[in-house]
């Protein structure tokens, strides 16, 4: 089992709803409806969930090592025990480190670690710090599977399961973590005090939002989401919360009639840019002619366009800044399909007053991104009335925008997205790893993709540029980023979900 590359969701054993994405809280209470109301015992979930995860270790694990199963208490345990029967069955070696004296274990869990003992397993005692420091060495183990901690995880690490944590993390072996790697908290994915790096994940039924936020990514592995028989109609309550996938994209991208022109896919207005500052407004001319916008024009200071006027360029030029008055500025990009306001633009505070003069008084769709967020957040007058917006703010722009700091959009950046989203009644793309799209109805998607090769300037300009193409093609700003989303649907709901709103 080697260390993840590529993408971080491994959709290979997931299930049709997999997209879904949910509070820990959320997924107790699926598992409850399903136990209480569909009448499903609750260990024959947690069989489900063991053998799902028995299942990654004996595909990808080196055939013939032994294994450990680290099973601290509740039911994260309780399936680490099924991984450990399911194993010593399909004729692997294992040993169970059981983090809990015996009588601390209830319920489902209890009834699996009866059945281990009665199997004959290896069941070793590793619940106090002494027994925990006899464990066996670095290694000693070919896969371990972490099945410590779960996603109800709320306060610091403490006592034996930081040693646990700590003894996993020593042994330089390949690890598999049940539902969420230990000591990651499942709502944020802060580490709390401790926590396994693990190198999969199986999560169970649907990930958690802690998957993809804060340290989940970088702890987490290549996740897995794996079918235990959650039924979709489990998580009607559950919050509005997608991942996004390859199909979402493909109505953005479908084939061009024969008989079509440039006029039939929007003219993009990119409104920025300043001296020393070409670059960031250049690549988002350029991405918008890549991503399919049949015209682009460059809206600057003439001191700003002369350095572009003069090159071979596939863009058209206009005069236009903040000695233009607001109202003829407005009346001229009306002839713009859609507009990019922000890369490269001027930082003085004159260039701000202008743009909050401006920004009221226009009525295309419009993205806003870097300086144009940062001059906006000082003047959140100017975002009443106005177009629809779709902003593209990295954390550092979120921070101001909120009043707080990158550090606090970070620390949770769902909250982040959709507070911005209801303040600013704006399409909001929070950039960062794994960017979120947050619309003003409450509807979150999340992308899976990514790789920290595009912590590079000018990503964002590019982004502005796609999004800027896709809204003059006609795609409402809850789309352009889009927000289709594949998988099975709540009770009620379709995969396909409507434009929703345009603002």
């Amino acid at each position: 089992m080697s260390a993840p590359t590529g993408p971080i969701f491994d959709p290979e054993a997931g299930w049709p709803g997999a997209r879904r994405v949910v509070t820990a809280a959320e997924m107790r209470d699926a598992d409850a409806w399903t136990i209480d109301t569909l009448g499903v015992p609750g260990v024959a979930l947690m069989e489900c969930a063991g053998r799902a995860v028995a299942r990654v270790v004996a595909e990808r694990a080196p055939a013939g090592g032994r294994v450990a199963v680290v099973c601290g208490g509740g039911n994260n345990g309780g399936d680490g025990f099924v991984v450990a029967r399911l194993l010593c069955a399909w004729g692997w070696s294992v040993d169970v480190l059981r983090g809990r004296a015996v009588d601390d274990y209830a319920g489902d869990a209890a009834t699996n670690l009866r059945a281990a003992q009665r199997l004959g397993l290896n069941v070793v005692a590793a619940d106090d710090e002494a027994a925990v420091a006899a464990l066996p060495p670095p290694g000693t183990y070919g896969v371990v599977v972490d099945a410590v901690l779960g996603t109800g995880l709320s306060g610091e690490v403490r006592g034996t399961a930081r040693g646990l944590i700590g003894w996993i993390n020593a042994q330089g072996a390949p690890v598999v973590a049940v539902d969420i790697a230990s000591g990651l908290c499942g709502e944020t994915g802060r580490v709390l005090g401790v926590a396994v790096r693990a190198t999969h994940t199986v999560t169970l039924g649907v990930s958690k939002l802690g998957h993809w936020q804060g340290h989940g990514p970088e702890y987490g592995g290549r996740l897995i989401v794996a079918d235990i028989g959650i039924n979709g109609s489990a998580l009607d309550g559950a919050g509005d919360r997608w991942l996004l996938c390859d199909a979402d994209l493909a109505p953005a991208f479908a084939p061009r009639a024969r008989d079509a022109h440039k006029g039939t896919f929007g003219h993009v207005g990119v409104l920025g840019g300043s001296p020393g500052r070409l670059g960031s407004v250049r690549m988002s001319a350029d991405a918008a002619l890549r991503a399919g916008a049949g015209l682009v024009s460059i809206a600057a200071t003439p001191d700003t366009l002369g350095p572009l006027s003069g090159a071979v360029y596939e863009v058209m030029v206009e005069p236009l800044g903040p000695s233009t008055a607001a109202d003829e500025a407005a009346r001229r990009l009306e002839a713009r399909d859609a507009l990019v306001i922000g890369p490269g633009m001027d930082p003085a505070e004159g260039a701000g007053d202008w743009l909050a003069a401006l920004l009221p008084r226009l009525r295309r769709p419009v993205v806003i991104d870097a300086d144009g967020l940062n001059h906006l957040a000082k003047r959140p007058e100017a975002w009443k009335g106005g177009p629809p917006r779709v902003v593209t703010p990295h954390p550092g722009e979120a921070g101001r925008l909120l009043g707080s700091s990158a550090a606090a959009v970070q620390d949770d950046r769902v909250g982040a997205a959709r507070a911005l989203a209801d303040q600013l009644d704006a399409v909001v793309v929070l950039k960062g790893a794994h960017s979120l799209v947050a619309t003003p109805d409450g509807w979150l998607g999340i992308c899976p993709a990514g790789n920290p090769g595009m912590a590079t300037a000018g990503a964002g300009d590019v982004l502005a540029g796609v999004v800027g193409a896709l809204l003059a093609r006609g795609l409402p700003p809850a789309r352009a980023p889009p927000r289709r989303c594949c998988g099975t649907p709540a009770r009620g709901t379709t995969p396909w979900r409507p434009a929703g709103p345009t603002a």
